[in-house]
C-alpha cells in the first residue's frame, strides 16, 4: 500500500520522501512492481520507443492501489482516463550531440514551433506509492493523516490517531509510459529550462502530471525541464 504510519506525531506534515521510501509497505510494494509481469502496449508506439518498455494511452492503477484512494484521482467513483495519443507535435529522437548528459539516450524534440503556456503532453506511467529507486517517478499527491481528505486520516480513526496514516502517491514510468518519460533536465543542455511539470486533470476529471511549455519552443529545440535540486541531490 501506499500508506505510512506516522502513530509518533499523527498530525505532522507528510514525512520527507526518502522517509516515506523506506518504510516496509513502500519497501513491500517497490519489489511487488519489479515484479509484475511485462506491461503489454496499449497501441502501436511511436518511432524510437524502446522494446523493454509498454507504451501506454492512459495512465494505470498497480494492483495493490487501495480503493479507498481511488476518489481523490477521480472525479467519480472508478478511475478510467480517456486514451491520448502521441502528439504529431513532438519526436523521440536519440542524442548524439557530444557532451549532452543523456549521450546515447532519448530525448523528446519538437517538430514545430510550440507556443508558450501549452500543454504539450501528459506524463503517463504507473499509478502508486511515490518512492525512491526509479528515475521516472513523479510525486502525484501527499496527504497528511490530519488533512481530512485522507481516509486513512486521524478524522476517520474516531478515537485511534495514533493509528493515522500519511498518504504519497506518484506516477512512476520506469515500466511503463508515454513519450513524456524521455524529457530530460536542462542542466548541461541549455541555460534553462523551456518547459515544466504541472499537477493536472484529464478529460474525466483524474488527476495527472503534465509536460507545459513555458516559453517558445523552436522546431528541433528538445523539450527541458527541471528535475529539481532535490532530485539530483538524492543521486549524488
Amino acid at each position: 500500500m501506499c500508506i505510512t504510519s506516522c502513530r509518533s506525531t499523527p498530525h505532522s506534515t507528510p514525512p520527507p520522501l526518502s522517509t516515506i521510501s523506506r518504510s516496509v509497505n513502500i519497501w513491500s510494494l517497490q519489489h511487488q512492481l519489479i515484479k509484475l509481469p511485462r506491461l503489454q502496449n496499449d497501441a502501436a508506439p511511436p518511432q524510437n520507443w524502446p522494446a523493454d518498455v509498454a507504451y501506454l494511452t492512459r495512465p494505470r492503477l498497480s494492483p495493490s492501489f487501495p480503493p479507498e484512494l481511488v476518489p481523490l484521482l477521480s472525479a467519480g467513483s472508478k478511475f478510467a482516463p480517456r486514451p491520448s495519443t502521441h502528439p504529431s507535435t513532438l519526436s523521440i529522437k536519440t542524442v548524439t550531440t557530444t557532451g549532452h548528459p543523456a549521450l546515447g539516450q532519448r530525448s523528446l524534440v519538437a517538430r514545430k514551433r510550440l507556443e508558450p503556456k501549452s500543454l504539450l503532453l501528459p506524463y503517463l506511467g504507473i499509478t502508486a506509492c511515490a518512492h525512491e529507486g526509479s528515475d521516472y517517478d513523479l510525486s502525484l499527491m501527499r496527504l497528511s493523516a490530519s488533512d481530512v481528505r485522507n481516509p486513512f486520516g486521524a478524522h476517520a480513526l474516531q478515537g485511534e490517531e495514533e493509528k493515522a496514516l500519511h498518504v504519497s502517491i506518484g506516477v512512476d514510468a520506469a515500466q511503463a509510459g508515454n513519450a513524456a518519460r524521455f524529457v530530460n533536465d536542462f542542466r548541461g543542455v541549455a541555460a534553462a529550462p523551456n518547459a515544466e511539470f504541472r499537477l493536472g486533470r484529464g478529460e474525466e476529471g483524474e488527476a495527472r502530471m503534465e509536460v507545459w511549455s513555458t516559453r517558445r519552443i523552436e522546431k528541433g529545440d528538445e523539450v527541458l525541464v527541471s528535475y529539481g535540486k532535490g532530485w539530483w541531490g538524492a543521486r549524488k
